[in-house]
């Protein structure tokens, strides 16, 4: 005589069995976030441009995300960016529920910052926000500024930056030194607004700042005005070294086209070589990262997540209303090839970035 299978004659059985498949069939299939909070570390102070920034992502990561997590931002400032790096590489834990949202060192980096210990190369990449300058002088500036390239023609004048190991301060004085005018620099403002309140004050003459900062702010009351006049902008330089002007300011001059309109050629020299590696990371101005070996199942929720959310009408309108730019964001893969370029910047460039960078006695 056959046995027939014994579940056939104990329904319980079968029951709890196929609860129980169907509790750890639910379990495997769960979000990686489902339920869980997600904790935006910020490197500068609250009500920055970078803080603002990462609350603009904060209101609209998470219904992209599958699980759609709590996301909580906090800051975490200090030595110009270097201690939140620091925090979440060497503190945070690589639980995927910390990740930074940072306004990028990679100057540290090209210029071995002792005070960052932090490979970023080995942090976790997961979107990367692109940002470019706009240089402006005050018209007054003797002789007179009519037109960009009168800058060659001016007299000394005072830069201002931001601090000696900011990579915009590193840049423009590169670009000045280029064009070869005589400028003082003096640096230590604690933020763009408070520089260019030292402008208007006639403190200073030239500033750069980022485009959201120059549309809202600059071309309003300070352009419209004739205060000032803008003289370029950064290039973006690629991982594979092609340069392009900022879709952002199609209507001021790259640096190199104001060279080129000067001296009838393009920039040439380690100078030059070294002012491109430094542009580099304008494709990575904002950089959106995880711990080193966070879960593989973190890293694409977020990847996945940024890439649907820069495609989402609202959070570009408000991004834009925000900013008073888009958001043009690198996802991985595309943006892991900028970091590995920088890594592997050759050593003379490295050297001539660090010059400016030190300061002098």
């Amino acid at each position: 005589m056959k046995r027939k299978c014994c579940l056939s004659y104990c329904p319980m059985v079968t029951a709890i069995l196929l609860t129980v498949f169907a509790f750890y069939g639910f379990a495997a299939e769960a979000p990686f976030y489902k339920g869980k909070t997600l904790n935006i570390v910020v490197n500068y102070a609250v009500g920055g441009p970078t803080d603002i920034e990462a609350r603009l992502v904060g209101r609209h990561l998470a219904k992209h995300v599958p699980g759609q997590p709590v996301i909580v931002v906090n800051n975490m400032a200090g030595a110009g960016g270097i201690v939140g790096h620091n925090y979440l590489g060497e503190v945070a834990k690589a639980d995927g529920l910390t990740m930074g949202y940072f306004t990028s060192q990679f100057l540290s980096v090209l210029v071995a910052d002792p005070t960052l210990r932090v490979d970023l190369s080995k942090l976790v990449y997961i979107a990367s926000v692109e940002g470019v300058a706009v240089a402006y002088i005050r018209r007054d500036t003797p002789p007179g500024i009519k037109e960009p390239r009168d800058v060659v023609k001016a007299q000394r004048f005072k830069a201002g930056g931001l601090s000696i190991t900011s990579a915009k301060d590193a840049r423009f004085r590169l670009q000045l030194d280029l064009l070869g005018v005589p400028y003082q620099y003096v640096t230590g403002y604690n933020s763009n607004s408070v520089a260019r309140l030292a402008v208007e004050r006639n403190e200073i003459q030239f500033f750069t700042e980022g485009t959201p900062g120059y549309r809202a702010m600059v071309e309003p009351n300070m352009v419209k005005a004739g205060v000032v006049i803008p003289l370029y902008h950064d290039e973006l330089v690629s991982a594979e070294g092609e340069m392009k002007p900022s879709p952002e300011v199609p209507d001021i001059l790259t640096f190199a086209q104001l060279y080129e309109q000067i001296n009838g050629r393009l920039p040439s020299g380690i100078l030059w070589e070294a002012l491109k590696i430094i542009n580099m990371t304008q494709l990575m101005q904002r950089l959106a990262a995880l711990p080193p070996g966070s879960p593989p199942e973190a890293i694409t929720a977020l990847q996945q997540a940024f890439a649907a959310m820069v495609k989402d009408p609202e959070f570009v309108q408000d991004f834009k209303k925000v900013t008073q730019s888009a958001p043009r964001y690198q996802i991985a893969p595309e943006g892991e090839k900028l970091v590995k370029r920088l890594m592997q910047a050759p050593a003379e460039l490295k050297n001539a970035i660090r010059k400016y960078t030190e300061p002098k006695n």
